[in-house]
Order: C-alpha cells, then structure tokens, then sequence
C-alpha cells in the first residue's frame, strides 16, 4: 500500500533537505531491527520523494508571472514559497469532475443503495453502477472512478450533495494520509479514529502554527 506523507522540518540550506527529511522519517522504518522486534510506531518500508503531479505547486516569481501555466513545483519547499491557493483550486476541480462523473453514472442507474443497506460488501458490488466504477477502477484510466473513490462509497460520500462534496475537497486539499510535526509525531487518520476529515482540519491548523520558513517536503511511503 502506498500513501502519502507532508513532513515538517526546521528551516534547513536545500543541501541538507535529503538528510533532515531521511532523520524525521528514520523512527518509523519497518526495516530498523535496532527498534526490537517489534516495534508499534513502524509504519513504512520505503519512501521516495512525491512526484511533480502530487509535489507542491510553488508561487510564481519573475518570469514565471509572464508564462501563465507554466507552474513549478517542489517536494521540499519552505511554507512561503507554496501556492496553497492552486492546491485547493485543483482538488475542488477534481471533486467536481467526480461529482458530476457520478451522477452521470446513476442517472442511468438510478437506485444505486449504500454499502450500510447491504449484508455484505458483495451485494453492494453488484449494483450496476457500483460495478462500473470498481471495473473502472481495476483499468486505472477512469480520472475519477478509482479505488479510493470506490472505498469511500460514493453513495453514501456524495449523498450530502455537490456543494458539500466540493467543500470538503477545499478543506482537505492540503491534507494527506499522514503528517510528521517538528517534534517528530506521527500523525494520522487513524490517529485517535480521528478520520479523513478531522485529520485534515488538525493538519491544516497544525500548518497555520507554524513560521513561514519551515520547510514542508512531502513523500510517498509504502508499507
């Protein structure tokens, strides 16, 4: 499984970033048999630095002001620097598209029930348009139908409406699975069953807390 980390470092010269990012990261290596044998707080076998589709989107500056869609992007940036504004603008477009995507979806199914109504999760998978996005998904081309859609039952997750669905998006477009704070902690959507929506609100709070040179570098782990 692969999630998505945000880890929050001290102000650091860029050519340090790798090791300070590797030294927030070394408590929770699953691969560290000096922690014993077993060892609760391990939560990754390997990480790499976020790719330029997930990494954060960086303010225009100079030239950059006179090349409109020309955006750079970073893994490992001080606060300052990222266009928080861009992020929640492209997660909002993106909760559109699967809003609408769905509706679409059920108009020609219409009856689609939630998971809840169901004994089991194989009932549920039955309904058409249910069906249809989970086969969507397996083919990795839909741009909205995929897995995580599919966890979240878009029945019961879009029942609240389009104007809900995109707010949400708004509010957790900076979050991901998991941040690491400047003391060290690990936190995450499971953290106190806190959930997808908490957790984004206790991150973005965290992120206000913090000065404006602090570096955010943001990582894919597996586990």
């Amino acid at each position: 499984m692969h999630f998505y980390a945000t880890v929050f470092l001290p102000p650091t010269p860029p050519a340090d970033v790798a090791a300070a990012l590797a030294a927030a990261l070394a408590p929770y290596d699953r691969d560290d048999y000096t922690h014993g044998p077993f060892d609760p707080s391990a939560t990754w076998d390997r990480w790499e630095p976020a790719r330029a589709a997930t990494a954060f989107p960086l303010l225009p500056r100079g030239l950059d002001r006179l090349r409109p869609g020309r955006r750079r992007v970073a893994f490992a940036v001080p606060k300052a620097a990222i266009d928080f504004a861009v992020m929640r603008d492209r997660a909002v477009r993106h909760a559109a598209g699967e809003f609408d995507a769905w509706a679409e979806l059920t108009a020609a199914h219409p009856g689609t029930r939630p998971l809840s109504d169901f004994d089991g999760q194989g009932d549920w998978l039955a309904q058409p348009a249910v069906q249809a996005v989970a086969t969507a998904a397996a083919t990795q081309r839909h741009p909205y139908f995929t897995f995580p859609f599919l966890l979240t039952d878009p029945v019961a997750n879009l029942a609240d409406g389009r104007d809900a669905h995109l707010a949400r998006a708004a509010a957790q477009a900076l979050s991901t699975y998991v941040y690491i704070t400047l003391t060290g902690d690990w936190l995450s959507e499971e953290t106190g069953n806190r959930g997808a929506d908490e957790h984004a609100l206790a991150l973005s709070s965290y992120l206000d807390s913090v000065a404006p040179d602090t570096i955010l570098a943001r990582v894919r782990c597996h586990t």
